[in-house]
């Protein structure tokens, strides 16, 4: 299937350690550590196929780096896919891979994700990706219904605001990152 001329990219693939029962970190270390060797073989695959990344990470910011940091080449084209984690996280992420980029979806119009919009804030447009994440994620004022395609103008409007510059702006070099990554 990678070798099908319409598949640009190889993932979702990722860590997701949040409980849904605890709205916590899991901690159970079986279930971590096969979540840790199954991202790592995709990683490799993602290398060996030099096709862009797309990555998850929830609740997993530490491992999520750390194998990342081993498995990926630093020239490697990566999204990391519906990024909620700290400024810290993104720090690190765009330091170390230069042709990566940070997907923004619905949670940046959320009131109670002030530090989500501290990351849009400090990301450059330059390294920045709009999307929605259907079904979930939908974009105030349409929070609690079904995310769609559509929704991506109010997460642009968002990022613009969060960044002070035309909202244009925010769309025409988004459009552009999407081309450089993914080449359509």
């Amino acid at each position: 299937m990678m070798s099908w001329e319409k598949v640009v990219a190889w993932g979702e693939c990722g860590l997701d350690y949040f409980d849904k029962n605890t709205r916590q970190q899991k901690k159970d270390v079986e279930f971590r550590a096969l979540q840790r060797k199954v991202f790592a073989r995709q990683l490799d695959l993602a290398a060996s196929l030099e096709m862009p990344l797309v990555v998850h990470t929830r609740f997993a910011e530490e491992d999520t780096l750390e194998l990342m940091e081993r498995h990926v080449p630093e020239s490697q084209l990566v999204h990391v896919h519906c990024f909620t984690s700290s400024l810290g996280l993104a720090r690190a992420l765009l330091h170390r891979f230069p042709r990566l980029y940070l997907g923004f979806t619905g949670v940046v119009t959320f009131k109670n994700a002030p530090d989500v919009q501290e990351v849009v804030r400090e990301v450059p447009l330059e390294r920045m990706l709009l999307e929605t994440d259907g079904p979930y994620m939908a974009p105030e004022p349409h929070r609690g219904r079904v995310a769609h395609p559509g929704h991506v103008a109010h997460v642009a409007k968002q990022v613009a605001l969060l960044k002070d510059r035309p909202l244009e702006e925010v769309l025409k070099q988004c459009r552009e990152n999407t081309r450089r990554i993914y080449g359509i």
